[in-house]
């Protein structure tokens, strides 16, 4: 009868008894093991000691109420009992370093390092016992891990090494162009890693399609070479030597400039055909570029033969026209893209259709009538920028219209006032979405300066625009009131250079309802809002836009960013705090001065850009460049 109750034990209250039972086989349990006072202390544990004290040690701590030798010594059930028993299960909290088989395995190795010390029977019974209990866990573990997988994180991916080898050609070749926009040249430098990619890079045309005038002329017909039949990008910008400032013993360096530039435009000659984008600059277009050298002919020869039937992009900064050069330019009416630079000429007309889509003018005195005949005949522009220019005559047109339906984008980039607004008269561009306005702050121009408060840019609202630049527009609060009518459904307004103060921006501010009238609303659907480069104490302005906006029950400002402003004062630091609170995006950044405050930046210099590094890769090119 007693074998069946101690059978029907847990078996984890066996196990603590089968090793209570051993512990006293190897050494008895003492009643004390600390020495009374006076007594000498003991000497060193042995081996045999120390394993059976610590197998003692753990059959106490093992001990639970699951073992009714153990219930009779508590005094009631304990206060978490199961309802069953009336007793709590302590070992199911028991800490891993106390399961039967860690023990063992403890104990083993602890023989096993002096195993003489032990008698061979109890050294092959824990033996036994450690390999019983560790098949018994391992079974255990492998059948929960069958039942309930175990979440662990799954193994970081292997990649195999990375070699440009192991990429499809289409997927090199753009990764190679996106590098170019920076480093013209780096196909170059990848030519210089192995013979698979060197061959790759000269057997690969798109690569070689940017054409430089400071390429050594020797790498210009490499280039030239092996672009094969690819649409090139020809940039032509060689210093100019006509300004003033230049000393007449510059003439020798001139010379060989001019000699330079012959032999460049004569190795372009033959595929003018290929050229999809040009950029040239010339300071008086007097230059030898026939095919045999036989005579003097003009620069612009280059340009007039019709050739170019591919041409895209031009782009042309022309200091002076003397009398020999004053020919017409009958280009292709491919060209989508004009930029031109430098004194006005009637001979840019022919230059002007209906499929020119982007045009630029800058670093012009030229007559507004000539202007606007030039762009009656380009009626098709999506964008449109005047940088740097002044008109004359600008009354004698009065009246006139030029209706731009596709046009979406104006940037007039310091331009006076007066200039702006007979454009905003004579343009009408039902579709138009962005308007850049910077003011020209210099006064060389008197007999055209005006008051910059009474500027209309545009006789009547202009409801599609939705993104407004406004810079260096340093005058009373009235000239931005008189823009926010004009532009009442903007999404985006940027304000930079105009020594802002409190009652600049009040315009847009949402005026409360007052004794049973609606509140008013400026510019009711702006949602971002950039302020730049401005030095008076605005913050408080620009917490009651947010704010009111905030509080008047429509959509809030989604994001503000404040670049170069005052924000030490104590007052501007609250007034910031509480602009974090209520508009998700904002930010304060310090005024960077590369960046482009002046509206649409001229990225047209990064374009074909030839800074670079010839000092790696292909031998051949790097041969040329030392001839």
């Amino acid at each position: 009868m007693a074998e069946n109750k101690v059978s029907e034990l847990p078996q984890h209250v066996l196990d603590t008894r089968y090793l209570k039972e051993l512990a006293e086989r190897i050494v008895p349990r003492r009643k004390s093991t600390t020495p009374s006072v006076g007594e000498e202390e003991e000497e060193e544990e042995t081996t045999v000691e120390q394993v059976g004290y610590d197998l003692h040690d753990a059959a106490a701590y093992r001990c639970c109420a699951c073992d009714p030798d153990q219930r009779q010594k508590l005094e009631g059930p304990e206060k978490d009992s199961d309802d069953q028993d009336g007793w709590f299960c302590t070992f199911r909290i028991i800490e891993q370093e106390y399961k039967i088989h860690v023990l063992l395995d403890q104990a083993r190795l602890e023989i096993h390092a002096n195993p003489s010390d032990f008698p061979k029977d109890i050294r092959e019974e824990i033996e036994e016992r450690f390999l019983l209990e560790y098949d018994k866990d391992f079974q255990k573990r492998s059948d929960r891990e069958k039942i309930c997988p175990p979440h662990s994180p799954p193994p970081p991916p292997v990649f195999p090494p990375f070699s440009f080898q192991h990429l499809p050609s289409e997927i090199l070749v753009e990764i190679v162009l996106l590098a170019q926009a920076s480093n013209p040249h780096t196909h170059i430098t990848l030519s210089h890693v192995d013979a698979s990619l060197r061959a790759f890079v000269n057997s690969t045309p798109l690569l070689w399609s940017r054409i430089d005038f400071w390429y050594p002329l020797p790498a210009v017909h490499v280039y030239l070479e092996r672009s094969a039949d690819t649409l090139l990008k020809v940039t032509a910008l060689p210093p100019l030597y006509n300004n003033s400032a230049y000393h007449r013993f510059l003439e020798d360096f001139k010379r060989d400039e001019y000699y330079k530039i012959v032999q460049f435009f004569s190795a372009l000659r033959p595929h003018r055909h290929r050229i999809l984008s040009l950029r040239l600059r010339s300071d008086d277009l007097l230059f030898d570029v026939s095919a045999d050298n036989d005579g003097q002919t003009i620069a612009h020869d280059f340009l007039c033969d019709g050739s170019m039937v591919r041409l895209e992009l031009l782009d042309l900064e022309l200091v002076s026209w003397m009398a020999e050069g004053l020919r017409v330019i009958p280009l292709s009416d491919s060209i989508k893209e004009l930029r031109l630079r430098g004194p006005w000429t009637v001979h840019y007309m022919p230059l002007f259709s209906t499929c020119l889509k982007s045009l630029v003018v800058a670093d012009q005195r030229a007559s507004f009538s000539r202007i606007l005949d030039a762009l009656e005949a380009a009626s098709c522009l999506t964008s449109l920028t005047f940088r740097d220019v002044f008109f004359t005559g600008i009354k004698s047109k009065e009246g006139l219209v030029l209706n731009f339906d596709h046009l979406e984008s104006l940037s007039l980039i310091r331009v006076f006032g007066s200039a702006a607004e007979g454009l905003g008269k004579c343009i009408v561009a039902p579709n138009l979405v962005s308007y850049t306005f910077q003011h020209a702050t210099v006064l060389h121009q008197v007999d055209e300066w005006r008051d910059i408060n009474k500027i209309r840019l545009f006789p009547a609202p202009q409801p599609s625009v939705r993104r407004l630049d406004l810079t260096a527009c340093d005058r009373g609060p009235s000239f931005f009131d008189l823009a926010f009518r004009t532009f009442p459904c903007i999404t985006h307004l940027r304000i930079a250079s105009s020594n802002l103060s409190y009652e600049h921006l009040l315009g847009a501010v949402v005026k409360p309802a007052s004794e049973g009238e609606p509140g008013q609303m400026a510019l009711p659907d702006l949602e971002h809002l950039t302020i730049e480069n401005e030095f008076n104490g605005i913050s408080g302005t620009l917490k009651l836009i947010a704010f009111s906006r905030h509080n008047g029950g429509r959509h809030g400002l989604d994001s503000m960013t404040l670049r170069g402003i005052p924000v030490d004062s104590d007052v501007a630091q609250d007034d910031i705090e509480m602009l974090e609170s209520i508009v998700p995006n904002f930010e304060v950044e310090e005024f960077d001065q590369d960046l482009d405050v002046y509206g649409d930046p001229d990225d047209s210099a990064s374009e074909t850009s030839s800074i670079g590094s010839w000092a790696s890769g292909d031998h051949e090119v790097l041969a040329a460049f030392k001839k």
